[in-house]
């Protein structure tokens, strides 16, 4: 997995490429403990890379959405492809985030 972030402190995006499997999940929680501690107030996560995602994955954004929505911020989710969106529909995913396909 390849997790690149840039923006500004208002508003960050984190781009995600590859697998995220449980070893990447790790990963995936520090760089969104490292944002959290900045405050922005959106974050867009672009998972249009993104080619699997496991349940520890999609834990971890589960995890980013509640601390941003302590902190009155919000998350928004960019190019998921058609598997992926099957997924976070299952898990009802799309009932508490802005995701939007590929």
């Amino acid at each position: 997995m390849d997790i690149k972030v840039s923006g500004s402190d208002d508003s960050i995006v984190v781009s995600l490429k590859g697998d995220i499997y449980i070893d990447q999940a790790d990963e995936l929680l520090y760089t969104f403990n490292d944002i959290i501690e900045k405050g922005p107030k959106e974050v867009l996560l672009n998972i249009d890379g993104l080619k699997s995602i496991t349940s520890s994955g999609i834990g971890k954004i589960v995890f980013l959405y509640k601390k941003l929505l302590k902190k009155n911020g919000t998350l928004r989710i960019q190019g998921a492809n058609k598997t992926i969106m099957e997924i976070f529909k299952i898990v009802k995913l799309d009932k508490l985030i802005d995701i939007e396909g590929a």
